[in-house]
This record gives C-alpha cells, sequence and structure tokens, in this order.
C-alpha cells in the first residue's frame, strides 16, 4: 500500500507537468494565429469608419525599358533573337517576356494602353496598323508556367515560324525563327549556354527545364591522344635501339616466355622475318580487330543513352553530342571507326589476293574472310539507320526496296528484315536488333572462328620455310601489332577530334517516304547502278555475283605456286589480280559517279 507521501508527490508533479503543457499549447496556438492568419489580414481591404487607407506609392516605370537592346559587335544567335522580339514581339508579350500585363501597358502605352478605346488597333484603324481582337489573349513566355505546350526547341521554332507574328504569319525567315527562339528560350531560362540552335540539336534541347552544356573537352581528348602518341613513340624508340645492339644475321632469341598466355598464343611460335614486315602485311588484319575493339567499346557506351524508339532515337543522339561529357568525341570514335573498318578490310582482301594468299589449305578461311566481311558491311548500314535522321532515307526506301525485288521470297524477306509492308516505326525496333544482337553476335563468331583459322593454318602465307630463314618471335610479332593499334589509334582519335559525324533533322512523322537521299559510301555504286535498269538484276543480284565470284577465287584460280607465296604478285596468281583490279576499278567508278551526281 502506497504511503500518502509519495500520492501526494505524485499528484503534485502531474499539475507541473499539466501546467506546462498548457502553456506550452497557448503559445503554439498564439504563434500559429499569427503565421497562419498574418497574410490573409495584409490582403484585406481597408475598413470603413474610423480607419483611413494609408494609399501606397505607385511605382514609376523605367522608360528605359523601351529603349532598342544594345548589340554587340559580333552577335550571336541569342543577340539576334533580342532584337527581333524587341521590333516585333515586345508590344504584346512585354521585354521580358511577362505578357501583356496591366503593369506593361500603362507603363509602356500610357493614353494608349487601351488598344480598342484608342483605335489604334480597333475597328477603324489606321491603314497602317491592324486590328487587335478582344479575346486574344497574349501569354507570358518567360514564367516557369509559359510555353506549356512546347517539350522541346524544335516544336517552338516549328509554331514561330509558322503563326508567328499573329497579324502577320510565316513572315519570319527560317533564320529568324531560330533567332527568336533562342532568345526566348533565354528569357525561360533554358537555353545552354553557348548553344546554336539549328535543326539538328534543337529537338534536345529541353523548354521546361535547364540542361547544362559539357564542359569543353578538347583539354582531355587532346591529353588522351598525346598519351596514346608518347606510348607508340616508346614502343618505336624500344625497338630501334635493340635493332641497333642485334646483328641481323643472327638467330633471334627464343621466345622469353616459356609457356604463352592467350593473346600470344594466337600467333604462331616462329614467324618468318620477311611476311611479317609492314610492307607485306600493311598491318591490315591486326588493325581490323583493333577496330573491332573500338568498336564494341563505344557502342556500348552509347546504349547508355540511346532510345531505340521513332519519337526519341534521333533526340537521343543529339543529346550524346551536345550534352554528354565527351559524347562527341564518343560518338565520333565510333562513326569513324566503322568507316576505317570497311576500308581496312577491303584492304585486307586486296593484300590477300595481289599475294596469292587464298590457296590449297587457306581456301576456306578465305571464305570465312569473305563472309565476315559481309557482316561488317551489314553492320554498317543498321549502325547507319539507327540515326533515325533525313539522311538515311535512301537506307529505309531504295535500299530496303532491293528485297522487295526478289521473285517468289522478296515479300516475305523484306516483312521479316524491316517489321512490316512500309519502313515505320517498327523498323526503328527491327534494326536495333539485327545491329546489336544478331549480326554483332554472328559477325564476333566469324571472326573468332576466322583468327582461329589463321593460327591453324600455320599463319601468314608463305613459301616453305628454309632452317637459314630469318625468323622473328610471336613476341615480336605481337609488338608490332600494339604499335600498329596505337599509331591507328592516334589517327582515329584525330579524325574524331577534327571531323564530327554527320547527323541530320530528325525523321517526322510514323511513315518514311521516298525521298532522294544519298546512299552510305559504300553502297553509291548500287545506287548508281539502280540508275541504268532493273533492280532486281542491277541491284541484287549483281552485287550477289560479285560476292559469289570472289568467294569462289581459290576454286578457280588453283594454280599458285608454293616458292612464290609470301610476295606480292606472284606470277601464278596473275588471272586473279587482273580481274579483281577491274572488279575494284568498276566499283571505284561508279562511286565516284554517284558521289558527283548527288552532290
Amino acid at each position: 500500500m502506497k504511503s500518502k507521501t509519495s500520492t501526494y508527490k505524485t499528484g503534485k508533479s502531474r499539475r507541473i507537468v499539466r501546467v506546462i503543457l498548457l502553456i506550452f499549447g497557448g503559445m503554439l496556438f498564439v504563434a500559429a494565429n499569427v503565421l497562419l492568419t498574418g497574410n490573409v489580414n495584409a490582403s484585406q481591404s481597408p475598413k470603413t469608419g474610423t480607419q483611413t487607407a494609408i494609399p501606397s506609392p505607385t511605382p514609376t516605370f523605367d522608360v528605359a525599358r523601351l529603349a532598342s537592346p544594345s548589340v554587340p559587335e559580333f552577335p550571336k544567335q541569342v543577340d539576334e533573337g533580342e532584337t527581333i522580339f524587341w521590333g516585333v514581339c515586345i508590344a504584346c508579350h512585354g521585354d521580358r517576356g511577362q505578357g501583356l500585363t496591366d503593369e506593361w501597358r500603362v507603363g509602356a502605352y500610357k493614353e494608349d494602353s487601351n488598344c480598342w478605346q484608342s483605335n489604334c488597333h480597333g475597328s477603324d484603324h489606321p491603314e497602317w496598323g491592324f486590328q487587335i481582337p478582344k479575346n486574344l489573349v497574349f501569354p507570358p513566355l518567360g514564367t516557369p508556367s509559359a510555353l506549356g505546350r512546347f517539350e522541346n526547341a524544335q516544336q517552338l521554332y516549328d509554331y514561330i515560324l509558322v503563326m508567328m507574328p499573329w497579324w502577320n504569319p510565316r513572315s519570319l525567315t527560317s533564320e529568324k525563327a531560330w533567332q527568336l527562339t533562342a532568345y526566348v528560350l533565354k528569357l525561360k531560362g533554358s537555353l545552354p549556354d553557348g548553344l546554336e540552335l539549328n535543326g539538328t540539336n534543337a529537338s534536345a534541347v529541353p523548354v521546361h527545364r535547364y540542361i547544362a552544356p559539357p564542359k569543353n573537352p578538347n583539354s582531355a581528348i587532346f591529353l588522351f591522344v598525346g598519351i596514346v602518341a608518347l606510348a607508340g613513340i616508346g614502343f618505336i624508340v624500344r625497338d630501334f635501339r635493340s635493332l641497333r645492339k642485334d646483328d641481323p644475321d643472327s638467330t633471334p632469341k627464343a621466345d622469353p616466355v616459356p609457356r604463352p598466355g592467350f593473346i600470344a598464343h594466337l600467333h604462331p611460335s616462329i614467324i618468318p622475318a620477311q611476311q611479317a614486315r609492314w610492307r607485306y602485311t600493311l598491318g591490315a588484319g591486326g588493325m581490323a580487330v583493333f577496330l573491332c575493339l573500338v568498336l564494341v567499346l563505344t557502342g556500348l557506351l552509347e546504349m547508355f543513352y540511346y532510345v531505340p524508339t521513332p519519337e526519341k532515337a534521333a533526340i537521343s543522339v543529339e543529346t550524346i553530342v551536345n550534352f554528354v561529357p565527351l559524347g562527341a568525341f564518343v560518338r565520333n570514335l565510333h562513326y569513324w571507326a566503322a568507316q576505317m573498318l570497311v576500308a581496312v578490310a577491303l584492304i585486307h582482301l586486296a593484300r590477300v589476293i595481289f599475294t596469292g594468299a587464298y590457296g590449297e589449305k587457306r581456301k576456306f578461311n578465305f571464305l570465312l574472310g569473305l563472309s565476315l566481311f559481309v557482316f561488317v558491311v551489314l553492320l554498317d548500314f543498321t549502325g547507319y539507320i539507327l540515326r533515325w535522321d533525313e539522311g538515311i532515307r535512301w537506307a529505309l526506301t531504295a535500299g530496303t526496296n532491293l528485297l522487295k525485288s526478289i521473285p517468289w521470297f522478296g515479300e516475305g524477306l523484306y516483312v521479316f528484315i524491316v517489321g512490316g509492308r512500309e519502313p515505320g516505326p517498327a523498323a526503328l525496333v527491327r534494326f536495333y536488333s539485327w545491329h546489336i544482337f544478331v549480326l554483332s553476335l554472328i559477325g564476333g563468331f566469324f571472326m573468332i572462328w576466322h583468327l582461329f583459322r589463321v593460327r591453324r593454318d600455320g599463319g601468314i602465307a608463305t613459301a616453305p620455310v628454309r632452317e637459314n630463314t630469318n625468323r622473328i618471335s610471336r613476341a615480336d610479332l605481337l609488338k608490332r601489332e600494339v604499335l600498329g593499334m596505337l599509331i591507328g589509334g592516334i589517327a582515329l582519335a584525330l579524325v574524331a577530334v577534327f571531323f564530327p559525324a554527320p547527323i541530320s533533322s530528325p525523321i517526322r512523322g510514323d511513315t518514311i517516304l521516298a525521298a532522294d537521299a544519298k546512299a552510305p559510301w559504300f553502297f553509291l555504286w548500287v545506287q548508281q547502278l539502280l540508275k541504268s535498269g532493273d533492280p532486281f538484276l542491277l541491284g541484287v543480284l549483281l552485287p550477289l555475283g560479285v560476292a559469289g565470284f570472289l568467294g569462289a577465287f581459290p576454286y578457280i584460280f588453283t594454280g599458285i605456286k608454293k616458292d612464290e607465296l609470301g610476295r606480292w604478285f606472284p606470277r601464278s596468281g596473275q588471272r586473279a589480280q587482273l580481274i579483281f583490279i577491274i572488279i575494284t576499278v568498276i566499283i571505284v567508278a561508279l562511286t565516284i559517279l554517284a558521289a558527283l551526281s548527288s552532290s
């Protein structure tokens, strides 16, 4: 049983707590009353009776706001747009994009602030004027909620070009419409610093948020190129010193690695020195492998931002180029590596034919290499389409329509490849799947198989090796390949810096109509042939016939002598060399004609 003393203390402490809570609650009530009712009281009208209204001072209008904007000596696009806005748009949309507010009308126009009452824009307006309907709304341009109907700068430009100014639509030139669009985005606060709007990048510029463009990446790019160049110079200096120390007539040292790794094991253990020279191999095979690695790496980086939908594909490419740090450099590397891969593969094919390195046990590997070249061209073609801009119309119309010209199963093959009866939104998803998954995986498989067969067939094609033949080790050959990759990497990086990859305005609409567009450079000769006759004979059968005829070289021209291998233009392969030269000259001539006619 509790004592009276403890019960008394407990009750006293409870009363103290209640008093404290009551005082605290009263303070919260007073504070809430002040905070919640302060704004309401401020907005109330003064009461009549004993209280007297205190007049607020009328703000003065700064007439300097009506003055023409100052333009720098070398005006930018947005500066020109500010001048156009002052001369055309300021009357209705305000000097700051605030709209036709009472403050702007009264301050700027004074007695003419009521357009209909003063008749300056009424039904009886002067001859040089125009009428403003009373129900016409002049929306603000610079507020957070303004321009709600537009998502990107391209849509805003299209509206300004067609609809503005409202009393004389389509009176602005395309250049002035771009300048005005840039200035309106500046008022909105969403114009990227230093960016000049055009039909190529405008779709990637949002209207309602600001995207900071990446800082100048040139320093990082040239630092990268410099490091690669120094590495290449280091390899050259080291090899030069080793050549000065070693006796050229002596037998080279054995491979210092007793058990070679995977990369070294891809090469033969000992290679004749004469056939390992640059002027014999041209370094084309190793360069092709290097370019494939560059394409895989840069393609993976682009996949983080690329969106394979018709609405976002070209816009995502524009975003990569304009707003992703080093995005333009990565895309340029990917594009030029793809073009260089086609050229290098052609050089490698020519080297094999001009040295007779396609006979006997290398017949099957020659077919593998030729098939790999076809996959390289198809990968370049499908990657070209993934841009989904105005520049790819030939590929989506004339290029793909060649499939329809094939008798019996052409229509079905076209639907299988393109994804519909006509090129449309499904075509982009289908070509994305072909490029990323099907062709890349099959092409990678053929490349590994081709490299394996090179190693299995004894490496470089040479005459029977004698005991006193000078040779190099696989380590020396690997160093030469690395040096070639460094030189090729420097050249590729420089091209990517100074020559941007092409991109045009995004394709709009759900269907792709035929257009007078130019084919990719490696299909220009086919485009030129199509001007002369039947699409199936000249656009399908003839190119397939050329590829099949080249693939039959090892089985038609079988007289390559073993003692003539390992050098350029063996006598026993002159017929094959002559036919290949004729085919090459015809294709090059057709390509030049197509390029000149479309320029």
